[in-house]
């Protein structure tokens, strides 16, 4: 035992003495010769390097020497020998509390609270000073071993406290969230107005919990964390990804919101979401009546999400690429979380007020004029001539979308009711060569929807078209297959001067010529008797083609001539009229053999 002490000392005072070794060191590098260990010789870096690791061996060693000490100390007061196992535990324990019984050790405070007792607070003061004047050296030492045992323990708990946390899955980690909009209000949206510079303009970190996490031992998972509704989640599988290069050109996960849990019924109606067949509030979406369906769940199609699976959606309805597109997310496919308790007085700052959610009230009423003002700026930053509003371009919009709600058809050539905006033009007596049509479901205020249109490439490059002049647009509410939703349309209408080609105005100027050159020898055959009585049909027939060809030339060569847009009807006998001149080149050349 006397060794193992006499070795202890040593190891103490080869620690003691290592320590003040490396902040000399350091003094001699950074102070007397004002440099850093990057630009000093190297030898003192191997010092430095040296007097640590000595440092720190002498210091474990004294560490364990001392807990081998304190349990023979507590064998020699014991009759009965204690069990190998129970030595062990012993031995952690002193380490575990190492300072303590090192204070008690060096500071022996049963005897100082003995004397206390028996001869009261003045005779202690009067020992403690006569004791440390005559070995302050030893007092003050064993003060600071004390001290820096008592702060490397601290530390050394709070590493190993850290890293359990951090192996638990506990300890939070930070996630840089892009400024695509997609979880507006929540997370802040770009100021960018291009998506894919909206996806890689990082808004700002949060702080996630990873998932899953806690302990988990023999197939099931202690103290982890369990995924419920209103948590947001980031998440990462293949069709996320291929989602993500589609919309911003990036192999990327999500952030969104878990909406629907396993065995929930999902449905999307109205502008509403319902789980389990009731009306979700969520004061976190960017507007009320702003669900509407995508690909993967339709409007009124109710899904029950299987087992181990999650139903995903982004705050900004309108404006989210979530689980109504790429489908439900498995959980293994979940990699952190925010628990919704911990967004309470963080990410809550910009909540709707829900009261009148379930109310037609909140639905979303389009202004017409402030859209068009909106509209009208943009084409102004573009050079595109400025839109005015035309009332009968609303009448035809209005006829369209009557017809694409009965029969859930949205494509502009009509292909389910071949009914076209050029029929509903001509019903509400309205006309122009250029004109388009742009119908969208849902509820929108005038900047949603223009910033909704503005996010694919297709529909921005419409709007812009600087070939219209006129527009009109018409909100309809009504039911697509027995599910009531509301259809926004829009139709437009612009002149361009035709600018026909030369050659084919002098082809039509010619043709004309020729049939007016040629119509009187054809009418003077009726004068021969005998050769008209016995061609009466072809030659009839023959006048009656030249007659009509020439009354239909003539208008569509004023009009070529004059630069401007045939009819409809003159458009199509521009096909008709080479049938005809077929037809009248046979006749001709059966009645010129006879």
């Amino acid at each position: 035992m006397k060794i193992l002490a006499l070795v202890k000392n040593i190891f103490l005072g080869l620690w003691l003495f290592c320590i003040v070794a490396v902040f000399g060191v350091i003094f001699i590098v950074v102070y007397v010769r004002k440099e850093l260990f990057t630009n000093t010789p190297s030898y003192f870096s191997i010092l430095l390097g040296i007097f640590f690791l000595v440092g720190f061996l002498s210091f474990l060693l004294m560490i364990l020497i001392s807990a081998l000490l304190e349990i023979i100390k507590s064998e020699k007061n014991k009759i009965k020998k204690q069990i190998i196992f129970l030595k062990i535990i012993k031995f952690f324990v002193i380490l575990a509390l190492f300072p303590f019984f090192s204070f008690i050790n060096i500071f022996h405070p049963k005897e100082l609270f003995i004397q206390i007792k028996k001869s009261g607070l003045n005779s202690l003061f009067k020992d403690i000073r006569k004791k440390l004047l005559s070995n302050i050296f030893s007092f003050f030492m064993g003060l600071m071993i004390v001290s820096t045992l008592f702060a490397i323990w601290f530390f050394g708990y709070f590493i190993v406290g850290m890293m359990t946390l951090e192996v638990l899955g506990f300890n939070p980690r930070s996630v840089p969230i892009s400024g695509t909009g997609s979880m507006f209000p929540t997370f802040p949206k770009s100021i960018e107005k291009d998506i894919k510079k909206q996806s890689k303009d990082i808004i700002g970190n949060y702080d996630f919990t990873p998932y899953p996490n806690g302990l988990f031992l023999f197939n099931k998972r202690y103290f982890g964390y369990k995924l419920s509704r209103n948590d947001i989640v980031t998440a990462y599988n293949k069709k996320i990804s291929e989602n993500s290069k589609k919309l911003y050109d990036i192999d990327s996960g999500v952030v969104k919101r878990i909406i629907g849990l396993p065995g929930d019924s999902v449905e999307i109606k109205n502008g509403l979401v319902y789980i389990n067949g009731k009306a979700l509030i969520e004061p976190y979406t960017a507007k009320p009546h702003s669900t509407f369906g995508e690909a993967f769940l339709s409007e009124c199609k109710k899904i029950k999400i299987p087992e181990n699976k999650y139903f995903l959606m982004g705050d900004n309805r309108k404006g989210s690429g979530d689980s109504r597109e790429f489908g439900w997310v498995d959980e293994k496919d979940i990699d952190s979380v925010i628990p919704f308790e911990k967004q309470k007085g963080i990410l809550d700052k910009n909540y709707r007020n829900t009261s009148k959610d379930l109310s037609n009230s909140s639905k979303i009423n389009l202004n017409k004029q402030e859209y068009l003002k909106l509209l009208n700026e943009k084409r102004k930053e573009t050079g595109a001539q400025l839109l005015k509003y035309q009332p009968l371009l609303e009448k035809s919009a209005y006829k369209r979308g009557e017809v694409i709600l009965k029969y859930n058809d949205f494509s502009f050539e009509a292909t389910k009711s071949a009914y076209t905006m050029s029929n509903a033009m001509n019903e509400v007596n309205y006309w122009n060569p250029y004109y388009g049509e742009a119908p969208t479901q849902g509820y929108f205020d005038s900047k949603e929807l223009l910033e909704n249109q503005f996010e694919y490439a297709n529909s921005k490059k419409f709007l812009l078209d600087n070939v219209y002049q006129e527009v009109g647009i018409i909100e309809i509410e009504g039911e697509i297959n027995g599910c009531p939703t509301q259809i926004i349309v829009q139709h437009f209408a612009g002149y361009v001067s035709p600018n026909y080609k030369k050659e084919n105005v002098e082809s039509w100027r010619t043709t004309f010529n020729q049939l007016v050159q040629i119509q009187s020898g054809w009418e003077g055959l009726k004068n021969n008797s005998n050769f008209y009585n016995s061609h009466k049909q072809d030659v009839d027939r023959i006048n009656v083609i030249i007659g009509l060809r020439i009354s239909n030339i003539k208008p569509i060569v004023d009009k070529m001539e004059a630069n401007q847009w045939l009819s409809k009807q003159q458009t199509d006998y521009t096909y008709q009229d080479e049938n005809l001149s077929k037809e009248q080149e046979q006749i001709a050349n059966k009645l010129n053999s006879k």
